[in-house]
């Protein structure tokens, strides 16, 4: 029996993203755990086994600072089939990335084709491919905790596909168990009410309304039927917070930090080198441009310009307010004092700023030139990979980086100390 073609053209750009996965991160197959994977995973006995007495410790714990239940069970079903085999929760991280730039691919799709582009498989296949290969993921895919963001990625991201199809009750029922599945695996998928929101102002265009009243009775039942997702939103947001105050962190609101911290991940992305274990959002003379009164006005100037464009490129708002839904709560949720931010916070921001960058190749000389681009970007993403081989490779591209700080430096010595005694003890 032949399968439509249709099928097999999804099958062959799957297993095109499986091998352009393959080919940027294949290398840390052969990484150590590194720098947190110790604490969750190497020293964690919660994650060794699916018993009963675990996985009741996994619904109730909060543990270091986090209440992620599904979480504590991927990396519990990884130790039960290769146990502390670094190797392994690598594999895993690879395979849910390629699950993930599927799942973005039929997303692209199908936002593509609302938006009236009439032959959307090609855009939606470069936006795929670039955020597959691209050397931000890095950050994400070589670090062994980042299982479980991943896989409330993958929840998240399908929750969206399902919201972009036919309109119906059970629609909505599946939208919403997919979210509150997403943040049993972690709780920075929190941003989805704000997205389908900003999904059903364009390009659903369920609440534009006429003479700008986006409360009229025609649409009131839109707004009526977010309410679970807010409300599901906010009991995760302050399960969260009571978690990091059972172990004693300070969370505090640094409004200036989470302004700088917008533009880390767009500088990241145009700019792929010279990435930093660790971002530093409050540091004097911070590690980061641009300082925190320029954040402040251009992330400002940036959201008044896109609302003055909604109507003409509404695209571009809808992009904005999903990337800063997204990474924003990790910023705003910082610790007392020194507010930081890694690379992998921005996994699922910006995922639509690599549906912008595929909904430019509207013909095949676009869809080549991104395919290209991804070809060049393999390898920069495998030389990436080589800093997050073990302990050592980490902290010494993190002191080359900032040699001012003075965590990685304590924290190099150490690992390099632990090398040598276990050189001489072979």
């Amino acid at each position: 029996m032949k399968l439509p073609r249709g099928r097999l053209r999804d099958a062959a750009i799957a297993a095109v993203l499986l091998a352009a996965a393959a080919a940027a991160f294949w290398p840390i197959l052969g990484h150590e755990f590194v720098f947190d994977d110790f604490a969750l995973i190497v020293e964690n006995p919660g994650i060794r086994g699916l018993d009963p007495a675990r996985v009741g410790w996994m619904f109730s714990s909060t543990y270091l600072t986090t209440y992620m239940p599904l979480g504590w069970a991927a990396f519990a079903a990884v130790f039960t089939l290769a146990g502390l085999d670094p190797a392994a929760f690598h594999a895993a991280n690879l395979f849910g990335h390629w699950l993930v730039c599927v799942a973005l691919f039929a997303v692209a799709r199908r936002l593509l084709r609302l938006a009236g582009n009439p032959r959307p498989d090609g855009p939606a296949f470069a936006a795929a491919l670039l955020f597959c290969v691209h050397p931000f993921q890095v950050n994400t895919v070589a670090w062994a905790i980042e299982l479980p963001d991943m896989l409330s990625t993958l929840c998240f991201t399908l929750a969206v596909f399902v919201y972009l199809g036919p309109a119906s009750r059970r629609r909505t029922t599946g939208v919403f168990a997919l979210y509150a599945v997403s943040l049993l695996f972690r709780w920075r998928s929190l941003s989805l009410p704000l997205v389908l929101v900003a999904l059903d102002y364009w390009p659903l265009g369920r609440l534009r309304a006429r003479a700008g009243d986006l409360f009229d009775r025609e649409r009131v039942s839109v707004w009526a039927e977010k309410a679970p997702f807010f409300l599901l939103a906010v009991a995760a947001a302050s399960l969260t917070q009571l978690a990091k105050s059972r172990e004693l962190y300070e969370p505090s609101f640094a409004p200036v930090a989470a302004a700088r911290a917008l533009w880390v991940y767009p500088w990241a992305l145009l700019w792929p080198k010279d990435y930093r274990a660790l971002y530093a959002l409050q540091a004097p003379g911070a590690s980061l441009f641009p300082p925190a009164w320029a954040a402040l006005g251009l992330a400002a100037a940036a959201t008044a310009a896109l609302w003055h464009l909604r109507r003409s490129r509404p695209a571009l708002l809808l992009a904005w307010t999903c990337y800063a839904a997204a990474v924003l709560p990790p910023a705003l949720a910082a610790q007392g004092g020194a507010v930081y931010v890694y690379l992998a916070y921005g996994y699922l921001g910006c995922a639509g700023f690599f549906l912008l960058a595929g909904s430019l190749a509207r013909r095949a000389s676009g869809v080549a030139a991104a395919c290209a681009l991804a070809l060049a970007l393999i390898p920069v993403s495998r030389a990436e990979t080589r800093h997050w081989r073990d302990q050592v490779a980490f902290w010494t591209r993190a002191v080359e980086r900032d040699p001012g700080f003075i965590p990685a430096q304590v924290q190099l010595r150490a690992a390099l100390l632990e090398r040598a005694k276990k050189a001489l003890g072979e």
